[in-house]
């Protein structure tokens, strides 16, 4: 260091080389898990993904190897999707589309495309930048088709309504209701908010998105807005769609005027009057259904009295008198598994108190969009330990606790497969049936809890869900998705033979044995014998109660309800067998008994069908693979600018001008990135230029930067009468440049790392200071 005096002092560090290692090892503190799940969380990439690029007439597909074998069927769905769309509006893209694919849930959590974590109710999404669409395919072939179809109308939406800084936003539920009516059928648990809205007399303003605040499920916007486009083709035809589309471009991108009296020729609040009526008379046929407080007593915790806002999933206890549930817990955001009395639905115990990483994992996993029609976890048969599966890190892991004490007795991660759901434990108490995924393609499983060897059940081509052991622990009954249908199935454990229980184009729920020869379960059935109109059963298409008698066939219905009843499951209480399930009713769920003595009808399963050709989904168009359309994503393929640049200028009160400007350059996945910011006021700039690495764990990047700031220097015993503005002013520039890393352990934890080299320089306007 040297200094000379006179109209300039410098501070040099020339060459100094300036090490900051900052070691952040980020514990789970009560003070940070307050602001779960928003602050402070690293994203974890625990996969490297060779990326390869496919295209298509209409798309460029985004994949990995390990999604080869999906490819040419995947490649198909995409192009059948978009010559319906496109036929539906009457609408081309002028561009290629980019579909980022993933193999599962876990690795589309993943992505970069975004900043924002991935959650597990998030299915897909499309966003509106660089019209990209990004998905796993871990879905069946007919419900993957679908959610293709969801997504690449929002691409559509936004080349016909496009988004900007100079756009009013627009409304949620037209982005997603169109996206849901386009995919064309309606999800029973979707079909049951509208229907249960609309008899309940709940149904919002559409026009006044502040209305659907208040509802405790996000998925309403998208159910009715779904039910307002069937109401707008019903009333204009598809046309009445797409020239409603172009009335709110319009409007959206400042050319005024009514969207709804252009579009429709009706004004927003004759809009809102109309599908109320609409609304109503559709689902006039089942307001004398039976309602949720027919059943008698809500058991579910009351969410005016206690943190518990909703009860989702229940298992019974052995004892039959208490069920354990899962439960929003408002207070700290997250779910907990709490015990419920029987008797009058009092909340014994919370057995998940406090976070869950408390608990050493991340959260209590959900089984994504099968939500409550499958179930969340198993009470042990000696009624002492409860299994569920949590989230931690990429995997899931089973968890064995114990009742009593509240202590995790058992942790088994499940590094073998992908999204495990739907534990059961058996008679025995040894073995965990449960379904995953191997290879994107759903089977059932069963885990050994003492070894820890993991078996693979079903081992066939359909997606498998919700096992569950029969008394003597020699089979079990399952869910398989056939013919686009949820169905049920045995399979004897020994010898693998499978037996298909169920039959029709209806969908059912997990079963639940009653006894060794009766199960029960929720069917979206209805009597086979007697005649239906059409308009009831689009409209209808409800889950009820229904038991199945193995050795006859027999099947009975015992309730008829408005909304839904779901999660059935069997309570051997000291006056008999009950059946306890969730119903919904006036948009949140509740739990409710039944008891299973007299039914309302009775048919065979030989009514609904017979086993014949299990067909894979075919979509409308098939692909056959080039094998030339394929090549290797290069790292620096395709940068261009996320988002248009900010620009600042103004004028400050003294007169001097200043502005700036940032931006980012990326590729299509969001792994390379480079930035560059610039700014100035007066004569004085501030310019930096960093590159970041996103594509692995070990996140790194570089940056190189030239500062000048100004300020006013402080005379030393003297007057600042003395000095004029202009020789008060001094100078601060600081160049250099610096590399840093970050490596995430966790969620939770991370090591963060820099270095860098900086010179520093001051200069003053007056030699006086």
């Amino acid at each position: 260091m040297r200094i000379r005096k006179g109209n300039e002092l410098r501070v040099s560090i020339s060459a100094g080389l300036v090490l900051l290692f900052l070691f952040c090892m980020v514990p789970p503190t009560v003070a940070q898990n307050q602001y779960v799940p928003y602050y402070g969380k690293a994203r974890v990439k625990y996969d490297n993904f060779d990326w390869q690029i496919y295209t298509t007439d209409h798309f460029e597909m985004y994949y990995y190897p390990e999604l080869e074998q999906h490819l040419e069927r995947v490649a198909g769905y995409a192009e059948s999707a978009y010559q319906q769309v496109s036929s539906d509006l009457r609408h081309e893209l002028a561009f290629q589309i980019p579909l980022v694919l993933f193999k599962t849930h876990s690795e589309f959590e993943q992505q970069n495309v975004i900043p924002a974590d991935m959650p597990e109710g998030v299915a897909a999404f499309a966003e509106p930048l660089r019209n990209r669409m990004v998905l796993p395919i871990d879905e069946p072939p007919d419900e993957l088709y679908r959610l293709i179809t969801h997504e690449l109308t929002h691409i559509f939406e936004f080349d016909i309504i496009p988004r900007g800084m100079l756009s009013s936003d627009v409304p949620l539920w037209v982005d997603e209701g169109l996206a849901d009516h386009l995919a064309g059928v309606w999800n029973p648990l979707d079909l049951m908010m509208v229907r249960d809205a609309a008899v309940s007399d709940i149904v919002p303003k559409m026009t006044e998105p502040d209305e659907f605040f208040g509802f405790s499920s996000p998925r309403l916007p998208y159910n009715l807005g779904h039910a307002a486009f069937e109401f707008i083709e019903a009333r204009e035809g598809k046309e009445g769609i797409r020239q409603f589309l172009l009335a709110l471009r319009t409007n959206i991108l400042g050319g005024g005027g009514d969207a709804y009296q252009e579009g429709l020729g009706l004004s927003a609040e004759e809009f809102d009057i109309e599908f109320s009526r609409y609304i109503r008379a559709r689902f006039q046929p089942f307001r004398d259904r039976e309602r949720a407080e027919d059943y008698g007593t809500d058991l579910a915790p009351d969410p005016n009295r206690s943190e518990f806002v909703a009860a989702y999933s229940i298992e019974p206890a052995p004892s039959g008198d208490l069920l354990a549930a899962l439960a929003t817990n408002r207070k700290d955001r997250e779910l907990d598994i709490i015990l419920i009395s029987v008797q009058d639905g009092s909340v014994v115990t919370n057995l998940t108190p406090g976070f869950s990483q408390n608990d050493g994992y991340d959260y209590i996993s959900i089984p994504g969009a099968r939500w409550n029609t499958v179930p969340w976890m198993s009470w042990s048969p000696a009624g002492d330990q409860l299994a569920y599966f949590v989230r931690k890190g990429k995997r899931k892991t089973l968890i064995i606790r114990n009742v009593v004490s509240r202590r995790i007795e058992q942790r088994l991660e499940m590094v073998m497969v992908d999204e495990p759901e739907s534990p059961d434990i058996s008679p025995s108490g040894r073995q965990v049936a449960f379904s995953a995924l191997q290879n994107a393609t759903g089977d059932i499983y069963t885990i050994d809890l003492v070894t820890s060897e993991v078996r693979n059940v079903t081992n066939d081509n359909f997606a498998d869900y919700a096992p569950t052991f029969s008394p003597d622990g020699r089979s079990l009954v399952y869910l398989a998705r056939i013919n686009s249908n949820n169905k049920l199935f045995r399979v004897d454990l020994e010898t693998g033979e499978k037996l298909q229980l169920t039959f029709g184009a209806h969908d059912e729920t997990a079963a639940q044995f009653i006894d060794g020869d009766k199960i029960v379960f929720s069917s979206t059935a209805v009597d086979p014998l007697q005649p239906i109109d059409p308009d009831v059963a689009r409209n209808g298409n409800i889950y009820n109660l229904w038991t199945l008698t193995l050795s006859t066939g027999a099947l009975e219905q015992y309730t008829d309800a408005l909304s839904g009843n779901v999660s059935p499951v069997v309570l051997d209480t000291a006056d008999g067998q009950e059946v306890a399930f969730v119903s919904y009713n006036k948009g949140n769920y509740g739990i409710y008994t039944t008891e299973v003595e007299e039914s309302l009808y009775s048919v065979q399963t030989s009514d609904f069908g017979a086993p014949g050709l299990v067909m894979d989904f075919q979509a409308p168009l098939s692909h056959t693979l080039i094998r030339d359309n394929s090549r290797d994503k290069g790292r620096f393929e395709k940068m261009v600018l996320e988002g248009r640049p900010p620009i600042n200028l103004g004028v400050t009160n003294s007169g001097d001008i200043y502005g700036g400007s940032a931006l980012t350059l990326t590729d299509l996945l969001g792994e390379q990135q480079f930035n560059v910011y610039a700014a100035s006021i007066s004569e004085y700039r501030t310019m930096a230029l960093s590159y970041v690495n996103l594509a692995r764990r070990l996140q790194w990047g570089t940056q190189l930067f030239s500062q000048t700031q100004f300020f006013f220097g402080t005379p030393t015993g003297m007057s600042y009468g003395l000095f004029n503005r202009d020789q008060a002013i001094a100078t601060t520039t600081m160049r250099g440049g610096t590399v840093f890393g970050i490596y995430p352990f966790s969620r939770f934890r991370r090591v963060e790392l820099s270095a860098g080299v900086a010179n520093y320089n001051e200069q003053f306007g007056s030699p006086g200071l």
